[in-house]
């Protein structure tokens, strides 16, 4: 390894030095010009499936396998001479060769981008910056994840590093700690979007224009700027914030009135990056069957006339309520992608798609607060109901999916929701999570199967869903439902506290970290998470190796169809009786306090 100086300064190109956004923008004109709409939406598509499999956008790639369907179409290579050709040097941003030779008054300057082997060299060159950083240029398919090779070609005490992107920042930060300066670029559409600026944590300097960066000297770069007590960086840094800098939120599966009144949401919010939390009839059994903080309120709502179904609902409302607007700040910042908390319906109507329907709007109303989220099963029943409640406008939390296909199922639902508003003249931004079960996978099938086998099945599982979510995000319907500005719905694991006694009581949360995911796991495994967990490389947006464990299932002899349905089935009756639970136990400790009351009086 060469002597390391004591300052590189790594450059990202598209979006920070140059206008890629524009370049795009020229793309696709010229595209709809040479092949018409049709022609340039195909391109497209082809696009960001390339996009989706090699995790860089492929543009000569694309066109080659356009030539697949119109092999002599001579326009493609009119195309590609657009491609080669393109005047990249004329869509460099204001002065950015100026502070390339600004920056190199105090070290080294570096090109570190993302991209294809061929093309984005090619831009790099033709737009000026390669000479202007005097050869010295990396390209790889995530730049993030190649940091070891960074350091080992242009060794340093001090890196500073430029872009458009807080997820590459953030996570470039999380790997070399304070040894990095990080600088956000505040251009492009990545770094507009509102998700992104909330989800990762902010730079160490932000600059509206790259020019800006003129007007910073030396102390600027090296400056290590005040961080809250609870961010931390490097190995400081708690592992919730570590998975919140990733892009994954992290959501309390709890809420009792104790959580509330004691402030420890509250602190779970600002130590341990919480950003939202959901709810169920069994969490709620076990809140009033344990403690008394429910009491004053049931012998209140019991004099009034209440009970039952309505007293229930009151209650939960109460509590949810306080918690959704601890999580307004977030769920505002984030643009309604994060910070929202979750109610559902009655299990009984997991069968009664109207019943589902007129319960979900009827519960939103109520809460009259726009974070909070009504849970409706992926049942057949609650698939119909699904799309009738994002249709009305009502958020929808989708709970009891097991498999890629019961996603797939309610993402269409979503989707078809959504489409009907933009038909019908409403605005579209009706939020959404999906939510895949996992960890009940392992327990079915733990007598099963030989023990090499045990706490695999979910995990897959959850990785051939993820691939399907990353799919459908790139695919040109969910593109163009974006583009009318629709929020992704976005992929939440639940069922992530670990079931079986020998296996890490973490396993759920570090083998599926995820960005622009949700894992909304149980107080004991955020609180386990939080003290010994860590955090290793995000799930890739292909297969993986899920693909392959599966296939050990089913030669197993596991029917994974078969038992996504049984547990499907098997879920909604353990919702059932828990909410048959939840009414006697309202209904006995209504009795017994007013009963009490009515002793003390007399």
């Amino acid at each position: 390894m060469n002597a390391p100086d004591e300052l590189v300064f790594l450059l990202d190109c598209d979006n920070t030095l140059l206008d890629n956004d524009r370049v795009i923008g020229d793309l696709r004109a010229h595209l709809a010009s040479e092949l018409g709409p049709e022609g340039r939406d195909r391109y497209w598509e082809i696009l960001e499936t390339l996009h989706a499999e090699l995790g860089y956008a492929d543009y000569l790639g694309a066109l080659q396998r356009c030539r697949l369907g119109a092999i002599d179409d001579p326009r493609l290579l009119r195309i590609a001479d657009f491609l080669l050709d393109y005047p990249f040097a004329q869509r460099l941003y204001p002065q950015a060769l100026q502070v390339i030779d600004h920056l190199r008054r105090w070290g080294r300057t570096v090109i570190l981008s993302d991209g294809d082997v061929v093309f984005q060299p090619r831009k790099i060159r033709h737009a000026g910056l390669w000479q202007a950083a005097e050869g010295r240029v990396l390209v790889y398919i995530h730049k993030e994840r190649m940091l070891d090779e960074v350091e080992a070609r242009y060794p340093a005490r001090h890196y500073v590093m430029v872009d458009d992107k807080l997820r590459i920042l953030a996570q470039m930060k999380r790997i070399w700690g304070e040894r990095l300066t990080t600088v956000f670029a505040r251009q492009g559409k990545y770094a507009q979007d509102a998700h992104s600026l909330s989800a990762y944590a902010p730079a160490d300097l932000a600059v509206d224009r790259i020019g800006d960066l003129l007007d910073h000297n030396l102390p600027a770069f090296l400056a290590r700027p005040a961080r809250g007590r609870q961010r931390g960086t490097g190995d400081d840094m708690k592992p919730t914030q570590q998975l919140h800098d990733l892009g994954q939120s992290l959501w309390l599966d709890n809420i009792t009135r104790g959580l509330l009144t004691r402030g420890t949401l509250e602190r779970y919010i600002l130590e341990l990056a919480v950003t939202g939390l959901t709810s169920n009839p069994t969490i709620f059994d076990h809140a009033i069957k344990d403690g008394d903080f429910y009491d004053a309120a049931i012998r209140q709502k019991a004099r009034e006339g209440k009970s039952g179904e309505e007293l229930f609902f009151e209650l939960a409302l109460e509590d949810l309520v306080r918690a959704a607007d601890l999580f307004r700040p977030v769920h505002e910042a984030t643009g309604g992608v994060d910070g929202w908390v979750s109610l559902e319906v009655s299990p009984l109507l997991a069968d009664d798609t109207g019943g589902s329907i007129k319960a979900a709007a009827r519960l939103h109303a109520r809460a009259q607060r726009p974070n909070l989220f009504i849970k409706i099963p992926g049942t057949e029943a609650g698939i119909a109901a699904i799309e009738e409640s994002i249709f009305a406008g009502v958020p929808v939390n989708v709970t009891l999916l097991f498999s890629r296909e019961h996603y797939l199922a309610a993402a269409e639902a979503y989707m078809r929701g959504i489409e009907r508003r933009l038909a019908a003249g409403l605005e579209p931004k009706v939020a959404s999570v999906a939510s895949i079960f996992v960890s009940r996978w392992d327990v079915a099938v733990r007598d099963k199967v030989s023990a090499q086998f045990r706490n695999r099945l979910g995990i897959a599982v959850a990785m051939h869903t993820h691939k399907a979510y990353r799919d459908l995000l790139a695919s040109a319907r969910w593109q163009k439902l974006a583009a009318a500005g629709a929020l992704p719905q976005r992929l939440l694991w639940a069922s992530t506290g670990t079931k079986d006694p020998a296996a890490s009581d973490v396993l759920y949360v570090e083998a599926l970290a995820a960005a622009e995911t949700i894992n909304t796991i149980p107080e004991k495994t955020l609180i386990a998470f939080s003290e010994h967990g860590e955090v290793h490389e995000a799930l890739p947006a292909g297969e993986g190796y899920a693909e392959a464990v599966l296939a050990e299932f089913t030669r197993e002899g596991i029917d994974l169809e078969a038992l996504a349905a049984q547990l499907q089935r098997e879920g909604a009756a353990a919702f059932a009786k828990s909410w048959n639970d939840l009414m006697y136990r309202i209904a006995e400790r209504t009795e017994a306090l007013t009963s009490s009351g009515e002793r003390d009086a007399s």
